[in-house]
């Protein structure tokens, strides 16, 4: 509890930061998810990010996000900070940024740090992001990556992929897949859908899963959003 207040105090003075400098863009969101073979397991996520301009291409960004895992018993939380660089048009590709993180995972057996690096492009019109990280703290060692595709096909109309990996080390692995689409409604929110598959070692999640998920996005400010979102455990495997 103390972690997350100390978190929500820090997203409180980027946000006040926000409307003294330079402020960028904010995001909102919430998704909610259901598991085919496991019909009591599933989850819904709401988060919040705020970023503001620092100067010469420099940018920060805070990140809040909270968990509600049913069928598993537990919830958790996850404040990220990011330092961003907007690097711009680079050779063939376009917009670029990329960052560094610094998080915190909350749940009910303690809580844990993550940390890392990440970078976001735009090559021919499929946009994507990648990010690599390390999560240190009552759960042990664990090496996260992640990487995701946007690519509109109409103006309104989009498809997307992600890929999500965990690897405790030899205590277990964990790999998350999913594709979908979603639909930009004008002056409104952004809404999606896709359809992913958990592939997991024995001691690393309840098992093989499928599941559907839907959500909902809005984006305000200069920017319509943000550069990156929130990093956490959670996001690769829910309910720990």
């Amino acid at each position: 509890m103390i972690t997350r207040a100390i978190m929500a105090a820090a997203f409180g003075l980027v946000a006040a930061g926000a409307q003294a400098q330079g402020f960028a863009g904010g995001v909102l969101s919430v998704e909610t998810s259901a598991f085919f073979e496991e019909g009591d397991i599933g989850y819904t996520t709401y988060a919040g990010g705020l970023q503001f301009d620092i100067g010469a291409g420099f940018g920060v960004e805070a990140d809040l996000a909270s968990y509600g895992f049913s069928g598993f018993g537990s919830d958790g939380s996850n404040a990220t900070l990011h330092a961003i660089f907007d690097i711009g048009p680079l050779m063939v590709l376009g917009d670029t940024s990329v960052g560094a993180f610094v998080g915190r995972d909350g749940y009910d057996d303690g809580d844990s740090t993550i940390f890392g690096i990440e970078g976001k492009g735009e090559l021919y019109g499929l946009r994507s992001e990648a990010y690599l990280a390390r999560h240190d703290g009552d759960l042990g060692e664990i090496t996260l990556a992640g990487l995701g595709a946007r690519y509109d096909i109409t103006h309104d109309i989009y498809a997307m992929g992600d890929l999500g990996l965990a690897d405790g080390g030899g205590e277990g692995e964990l790999l998350r897949a999913a594709l979908g689409g979603g639909y930009r409604i004008d002056g409104g929110p952004r809404l999606w859908g896709e359809l992913g598959r958990i592939e997991a070692d024995d001691d690393a999640f309840t098992g093989d899963e499928t599941y559907l998920a839907i959500g909902a996005e809005i984006g305000f400010g200069p920017n319509a959003g943000t550069t990156f979102g929130s990093r956490s455990l959670f996001d690769i495997v829910p309910g720990l």
